[in-house]
């Protein structure tokens, strides 16, 4: 009787422990790895997405696309306005109106004369430098070349340069008034031509009035003979 007990309890065991390695391997079987359901949410997610989203989302990107080269487009045009504006201002304020001319070349020659700096003149030059307009008279002065700088409105002396060679001189007293030389050049071009610089100087020991002018932003330059007055286009 004890030994059939002895039995029937083994049985009882041996049976619970079958059941549990079965739940063990249940339990294995139904555990997955987080990555796994990830990946797997993502593949169903574009698996769902409808022919029609897509190409909406294409379409969205291919648009932003065009968007940029618009907008990069624009800043160029944009920039090429204001460079363009900008450069006009700039040759505007590099020329001045006949009328804004306030001395001319006779007003400086009294004034460089007034200070006992008497010689034979070789050159005259106006023009703007350092942002102001000015006068450069040169002359020969016993055996050297002195240039004299004036400020237009001022008529002040603003610096002396010497040169030990001494230049062809010209014969101002066979010239042209000034206003008569500038105007002839400026009828080539038009009345509201504006001067940029100007020199009467010497050209293989020739004589000659070279003017730069402007019209708008355009610049005309010519040679006018100091002495006849005849006109002709510097090429």
């Amino acid at each position: 009787m004890l030994r059939m007990k002895f039995k029937a309890l083994s049985l009882i065991l041996s049976a619970g422990l079958a059941l549990a390695a079965c739940d063990a391997d249940n339990s294995n079987d139904k555990q997955t790895n987080p990555d796994d359901n990830a990946k797997s949410e993502v593949n169903s997610g574009e698996t769902n997405k409808s022919a029609d989203v897509k190409s909406n989302e294409d379409a969205n990107v291919a648009k932003d696309s065009d968007d940029n080269d618009m907008d990069d487009s624009n800043d160029a045009e944009k920039d090429d306005e204001g460079q363009s504006s900008s450069n006009s201002n700039t040759s505007s304020e590099q020329a001045l109106a006949l009328n804004d001319i306030k001395s001319t070349p006779d007003d400086i020659i009294k004034v460089l004369e007034s200070q006992k700096n008497k010689g034979e003149i070789t050159d005259i030059k106006f023009e703007k430098e350092n942002n102001e307009w000015v006068y450069k008279i040169s002359q020969n002065e016993g055996n050297q070349n002195v240039e004299y700088t004036y400020g237009m409105d001022s008529r002040k002396l603003m610096s002396t340069e010497e040169d030990n060679e001494k230049k062809t001189a010209i014969n101002l007293d066979k010239a042209m008034n000034y206003d008569d030389i500038i105007k002839k050049a400026q009828d080539k071009v038009g009345p509201n031509a504006k001067v940029k610089e100007w020199t009467l100087e010497t050209d293989d020991n020739v004589p000659v009035f070279k003017a730069t002018l402007l019209d708008g932003t355009t610049e005309h330059e010519y040679n006018v003979d100091p002495f006849s007055g005849a006109v002709t286009e510097d090429k």
